[in-house]
């Protein structure tokens, strides 16, 4: 049967890549994105006008977009056994909003919803020299440029530590990308 495998990690710190690398070398797969489409298409304004005035509205368009691509995967997953790449998923809205105070509880079955449990998270860390360097070559997002406060970013690697047992620790700093994913394959074999 296939594996719902999450890749997360500070932005910059090589999800995308990672997960299209493992997606173009595992024949048959998905690649996902979180949040996925339709949440993506108005991603930007919500970030940049709703957090803002409701940390809480924003938690809630985030945990929807997640109960959503449970959906999308466990629909993809019924149809065929191939192994499903995600970009962010779940643990990423948890932590980012315990980071900025709202209580978000990490819990995958409630009575409103349930959020498919991934087989493996992989959490992508970097130096925050070279993350910053790979951010000035790809370019800065909204979102970026939030996690250049210092506070604001030891609360995100406190949250994501909070939360250790749930993913395996990958370091990307100085490393090949076919090392990269030789290390999460074998793993997932």
């Amino acid at each position: 049967m296939g594996k719902l495998v999450i890749l997360t990690g500070l932005d910059g710190s090589g999800t995308s890549t990672v997960a299209e690398q493992l997606h173009l070398e595992d024949k048959g797969s998905s690649l996902l994105k979180s949040p996925p489409v339709p949440f993506s298409v108005n991603r930007n304004e919500i970030d940049e006008k709703v957090y803002h005035v409701s940390p809480t509205a924003h938690y809630l368009y985030y945990l929807a977009s997640n109960v959503y691509l449970t959906e999308l995967i466990n629909e993809k997953m019924s149809q065929n056994d191939d192994n499903i790449y995600c970009v962010r998923y779940f643990i990423d809205t948890v932590v980012s909003h315990r980071a900025k105070g709202v209580n978000a509880a990490y819990e995958h079955e409630t009575e409103l919803y349930s959020i498919r449990k991934p087989d493996y998270i992989f959490y992508l860390d970097v130096d925050e020299n070279e993350r910053q360097l790979r951010l000035d070559e790809r370019g800065r997002g909204f979102l970026d440029n939030q996690l250049d406060d210092d506070q604001l970013r030891q609360r995100f690697l406190e949250e994501f530590n909070a939360l250790e047992s749930e993913f395996i620790r990958i370091s990307t700093t100085n490393r090949d990308i076919a090392e990269i994913i030789q290390e999460i394959q074998s793993y997932l074999q």
